[in-house]
């Protein structure tokens, strides 16, 4: 069995070498949104507490599989309806600050816990 030779594209062929990139001219922006901002601490504030963090970042844990698929049919039926959520972030995040309420009822008087500001363990839970 012969291999065919391998050639390059002539010029009549409709394969180009040459990439066409378009220019993407965007607006200038004088100053970032207020959002992005974040306010300088002070002398007696640590940049930790000075910084709300409301930023959204990803975070990765498991769900049980019939969990999940309850939560995205959910979202999916009440997506369009007051009060409902339109994603599972949205769905995550109300119920997550809904339980941390019901907590610091619990068990903090109804204050918010105190900032954590040392790190959060991982791997496996204690007595497992």
């Amino acid at each position: 069995m012969t291999v065919p030779t391998r050639r390059r594209p002539g010029s009549a062929s409709p394969i180009r070498l040459v990439p066409e990139v378009e220019e993407v001219r965007t607006p200038a922006a004088t100053e970032p949104p207020p959002a992005v901002l974040s306010p300088t601490p002070t002398s007696s504030e640590s940049p930790a507490d000075a910084v709300e963090n409301d930023e959204k970042k990803a975070v990765t844990f498991g769900l049980r599989t019939s969990l999940k698929k309850r939560a995205e049919t959910a979202v999916l039926r009440t997506a369009g309806y007051e009060g409902g959520y339109t994603s599972m972030a949205a769905l995550v995040d109300g119920a997550l600050e809904r339980e941390l309420a019901r907590l610091a009822v619990e068990f903090n008087g109804g204050e918010p816990f105190p900032r954590n500001v040392g790190g959060f363990r991982q791997g496996r839970p204690l007595g497992s």
